[in-house]
């Protein structure tokens, strides 16, 4: 069974909703969720799940267990997945994605009764806020990370960085496109190939992946000072930490037999691997790392943000004004109010003309 086989893809909130349709496009299993049923009508004619009494979670991601206890033909069809590899999107900060998608997590892999699936792959896919986000974002999605670290077994983690620019329908394309020609490439040469084990050696370690793809234009060599920068800081996904941490290597050259990028190069950016693993041929060079930190220094900037603006916040409302009295108007409310005492309405001098 060929790797894209192996492999579905559930997509939560709206950000899962729409990366998921992508690859649903290329033939991918793909499954989506979502409480606002105006997110899911946007999405077309794809498998979808409408979590009821739950239109949207308004921010608040803590509602996720509320929300999945009360959609128990959600948690069946979960259950049911038979998938060995299982992308779990969704947008760091929203609520219903961030919310249900640490939950959902470890419910996969906690499902250990068919073995024939097992071990599974759960690979995390988040979307992080753009540094401009507003605070309720920051703060889930520092808390949203802060879970996925505390459990065990997650495969390889992708964290999208959504502050490299607003175009994020480009963002979610080239994200598509990466992932896929990870899992698909077939390419062959001489020397020796990027196969499918390999490939799920990769997607089993823990940690954050990176991936980098880049072409050549007009038989010119390629730039492998921007391709390592777009992999390591400058790319679709969030600045990988600099202590030089990882676990393995892939390099798929687009030469039959050169090497267009030198793997020593790529260990001077990331560290030592504890393997790397190459293959040529293929239209365009792939190189990708699993088994990196969590990109920590990023996720804390949010956090740092989210707090700064909450304690601004704090401080502003305990110095709102409020109106004081207009003392020199007094005597004028006063009398306009002993007036409209003294003066019956209409229906007073009526009711009174009835009595007699």
């Amino acid at each position: 069974m060929k790797l894209k086989e192996k492999c579905i893809f559930l997509g939560l909130g709206n950000y899962g909703g729409k990366q998921t349709k992508e690859f649903i496009s290329l033939g991918y299993k793909g499954y989506v969720a979502n409480g606002s049923d105006q997110d899911l009508k946007a999405l077309g004619d794809i498998p979808k799940y409408h979590l009821q009494g739950f239109d949207g979670f308004g921010g608040h991601r803590e509602r996720a267990l509320d929300c999945l206890a009360k959609n128990s033909e959600f948690i069946e069809f979960l259950e049911n997945i038979k998938e060995e590899i299982v992308f779990v999107i969704f947008g760091g900060g929203g609520s219903t994605g961030s919310g249900c998608a640490t939950i959902i997590s470890e419910l996969l892999l906690q499902q250990k009764d068919d073995e024939d699936i097992f071990p599974r792959i759960v690979c995390p896919v988040v979307a992080l806020p753009s540094l401009d986000a507003p605070v309720a974002k920051h703060r889930n999605a520092y808390q949203a990370v802060q879970e996925l670290q505390e459990i065990e077994g997650l495969g390889a983690t992708f964290f999208i960085n959504n502050n490299i620019g607003k175009d994020y329908t480009s963002l979610n394309s080239t994200f598509t496109k990466f992932l896929d020609t990870f899992l698909t490439n077939d390419s062959y040469g001489d020397l020796n190939n990027f196969d499918e084990s390999e490939r799920l050696e990769m997607l089993k370690d823990g940690g954050m992946m990176v991936i980098s793809l880049m072409g050549t234009k007009d038989n010119q060599s390629l730039d492998q000072t921007l391709m390592l920068q777009k992999l390591t800081k400058d790319g679709i996904f969030a600045p990988i930490e600099s202590n030089k941490v990882c676990e393995n290597i892939a390099i798929i050259h687009s030469g039959r037999n050169n090497s267009d990028i030198q793997k020593e190069n790529v260990i001077a950016e990331v560290g030592k691997p504890k393997n790397v693993f190459e293959g040529y041929n293929n239209k365009n060079t792939l190189v990708a790392v699993s088994g990196l930190d969590y990109p920590v220094s990023h996720v804390m900037k949010l956090g740092d943000m989210a707090k700064a603006a909450y304690d601004e916040r704090q401080r502003n409302r305990h110095h709102i004004e409020k109106l004081g009295k207009l003392d020199f108007m007094e005597d004028e409310i006063t009398k306009t109010v002993e007036q409209k005492k003294k003066k019956p309405s209409k229906w007073e001098v009526l009711q009174k003309k009835m009595k007699k």
